[in-house]
């Protein structure tokens, strides 16, 4: 598990927002992480390790959660940012099942569509 391995700081900073974020629906948690996003583009970090600290930090909120299946696509969206191939497959798996997300969570992301 991700959260295992962080400092002291980061394991506090996923179990404050996790303790924020149980009540919320999922897409509230959207709004909510996404909140905390914009902490992860320091000075010192390229756009590619922000980008990788922010998934990171998703993970690890994800496993505090104890997300194992994905029953609703804002939780599937997160997933697929998830560093986690277990979180990454649920999210496939309920997306398989419910292909009518998939546009909503490439919209969600500003994938748009794809052109053939």
């Amino acid at each position: 598990m991700l959260y295992e391995k962080l400092n002291p700081v980061m394991k506090e900073m996923v179990d404050l927002y996790v303790q924020r974020l149980r009540p919320l629906s999922w897409k509230r948690r959207i709004d909510v992480l996404g909140e905390a996003i914009p902490a992860f583009a320091a000075d010192e970090l390229t756009a590619d390790q922000a980008k990788t600290a922010a998934r990171g930090f998703i993970t690890a909120v994800l496993e505090r959660l104890e997300v194992t299946e994905v029953d609703d696509p804002f939780e599937a969206s997160l997933c697929l940012v998830s560093l986690s191939l277990d979180h990454q497959e649920a999210a496939a798996g309920f997306l398989g099942a419910h292909p009518e997300y998939t546009d909503a969570i490439q919209d969600l992301f500003g994938l748009g569509k794809t052109v053939n």
